[in-house]
C-alpha cells in the first residue's frame, strides 16, 4: 500500500513588473502566444483578476503605476489549498503548443524576470492569488507612483 503522493515546488521565481494599464501577463515563449488578447473582449464592468489567453494568462492589479511583488512557482502536481490570507484566488488553464517555457511580461511587453522552464508543451493549470490591492489603490490615490511591493501575487503552475 502506498502513501499519499507528495507534491513539491520544482522552480520558483520572484519579479516586480512595472504596471501600466493595470495589467501584467505570463507569456509562453512561442510564436502566437498572445495572452493579453484575452482581456480585449471583456466588459469594463466585469470584475476579473486573471484570464487565460493564447499561450498564457493576463492579470489585473488593484491599481496602475506601481510594481507588485510576483512570486511564480512551478509545482510537480496540484499544490495544497492556500490559506485565507489572500484577497483574491482564481484558477485558469492555458496551453503551450511548441515550447514549455514562460516569462512574466509587463503590459508593454518588456520581460519582467527570468524565464521559467515548465518542461515542454502541454496544458497547464494556474492558480493566481493576490493581496494588498486596497492598500496599493490608496497609495496610488495619494499620488505615489511606481512604489514597490504593496500588492503581492502568488502564481502557482502545474501540468494538467
Amino acid at each position: 500500500m502506498s502513501g499519499p503522493v507528495s507534491v513539491e515546488v520544482r522552480e520558483e521565481r520572484t519579479a516586480w513588473p512595472r504596471i501600466s494599464y493595470f495589467t501584467f501577463f505570463l507569456r509562453g515563449l512561442e510564436d502566437g502566444a498572445d495572452p493579453q488578447s484575452a482581456s480585449s473582449g471583456v466588459s469594463a464592468r466585469r470584475r476579473w483578476t486573471v484570464l487565460a489567453g493564447p499561450g498564457g494568462a493576463v492579470f489585473k492589479c488593484g491599481t496602475t503605476d506601481h510594481c507588485p511583488e510576483v512570486r511564480i512557482q512551478y509545482w510537480s502536481g496540484e499544490p495544497p489549498a492556500l490559506d485565507g490570507q489572500w484577497d483574491t484566488v482564481d484558477s485558469v488553464r492555458f496551453e503551450l503548443h511548441t515550447e514549455g517555457r514562460v516569462q512574466l511580461n509587463e503590459s508593454d511587453g518588456f520581460p519582467a524576470g527570468d524565464v521559467l522552464d515548465l518542461g515542454g508543451p502541454g496544458t497547464y493549470r494556474l492558480r493566481a492569488a493576490s493581496r494588498g490591492r486596497a492598500r496599493a489603490q490608496q497609495r496610488h490615490a495619494a499620488g505615489e507612483l511606481f512604489f514597490r511591493g504593496t500588492e503581492e501575487w502568488l502564481l502557482q503552475l502545474w501540468s494538467g
